[in-house]
């Protein structure tokens, strides 16, 4: 199966595809491609692999290897010549870089007039902070872990990060059931107390930035760290769906503030739930209503109050806090 199949014609970037629909649409620059029959069979047959590796059957071990014999194989060149060869399962456009998922890894390359983007990501990725060194064991691993950089041939830049390989984009789950939104949600929660706490705001909480290991139902917060900043210092720049949430004073003013990342906390949990928008989710009808609202309204005035106040949502949604399988099954994720 050949991924590539499935990419823009315009710009590269991951298509899209409605499976009630014979269109594909580029969530980059909005080009719509006729979906073949084949094309679609072969994005069918790659989401029922997934799905079944999720499923934590007798057979997940070998569905998984199954999974990365499926890959492609893609080249990078060093400055110097050197061939960087990557098994690569996944590519995808996210901001100003392309994303390569392989195995172990996940490799960011930056044209060369975004140099600057790739210094940004590996100088604030070293910046984050940690309470005390069990905190710091804990949730290191789901901040990025910088293995190598280098420049390419083309003048360009590299970033490779550690990735365990039970880690996948987040994009590829599809459409969530609320419940398992739920779960993303607090994950989200609790890197942005981290976040805060290190005196750093995203600036790119987005679907494409995200990782998930469904068999622990951990998030990785690997991408959009090229926009980061500083609390209250100036943005280098902002991904386009934080863009969308951002509060305005802070747009004009070019500041960077915390509640940025958790306005595109709650978009990004409204697209895991099948809605472009925030305000799209009043028509979900199963829906619970306190899980609604949190959606629907501003965020808290800090990072941990709004996690103490989705811990409030959270019980009033769905009562006492217990793990839910993702997924249940293909049908239920998929549909």
């Amino acid at each position: 199966m050949r991924m590539a199949l499935l990419k823009c014609k315009m710009c590269g970037g991951t298509l899209t595809i409605d499976k009630d629909s014979s269109l594909a649409v580029c969530p980059y620059c909005g080009t719509k491609s006729t979906v073949y029959d084949q094309d679609r069979k072969l994005f069918e047959q790659f989401q029922t692999m997934f799905a079944a590796l999720l499923n934590k059957d007798a057979d997940a071990g070998k569905t998984e290897e199954g999974f990365w014999v499926e890959a492609t194989d893609e080249e990078l060149v060093r400055e110097d010549g050197e061939i960087i060869a990557i098994r690569c399962l996944w590519r995808m456009k996210a901001d100003f870089c392309t994303v390569y998922v392989a195995k172990k890894n996940v490799i960011y390359t930056f044209d060369k007039q975004y140099e600057a983007y790739a210094d940004r990501y590996i100088k604030m990725v070293s910046e984050v902070k940690y309470p005390n060194r069990e905190m710091e064991q804990e949730l290191k691993n789901y901040i990025p872990q910088v293995v190598t950089h280098c420049r390419l041939e083309d003048g360009g830049r590299m970033v490779a990060i550690e990735k365990k390989p039970g880690v996948y984009p987040l994009r590829l789950l599809g459409i969530l059931l609320d419940r398992h939104a739920a779960w993303v949600i607090s994950r989200l929660e609790n890197l942005c107390c981290l976040l805060s706490y290190s005196g750093i705001v995203l600036n790119g909480l987005t679907l494409d930035n995200l990782f998930v290991e469904p068999a622990t139902h951990q998030i990785y917060l690997y991408g959009g760290w090229w926009f980061a900043g500083y609390q209250n210092g100036t943005m280098s720049g902002i991904s386009a769906d934080a863009r969308k949430c951002i509060y305005r004073k802070y747009l004009e003013s070019k500041r960077c503030h915390f509640s940025t990342d958790l306005e595109s906390l709650r978009l990004a949990a409204a697209k895991l739930l099948g809605c472009e928008t925030r305000e799209a989710v009043e028509d979900l009808l199963t829906l619970p209503e306190p899980f609604r609202e949190f959606l629907l309204e501003p965020a808290a005035g800090s990072a941990g109050s709004d996690f103490a106040e989705w811990d409030r949502v959270l019980e009033a949604s769905y009562g006492e806090r217990k793990f839910i399988p993702l997924p249940v099954t293909d049908e239920e994720i998929y549909s």
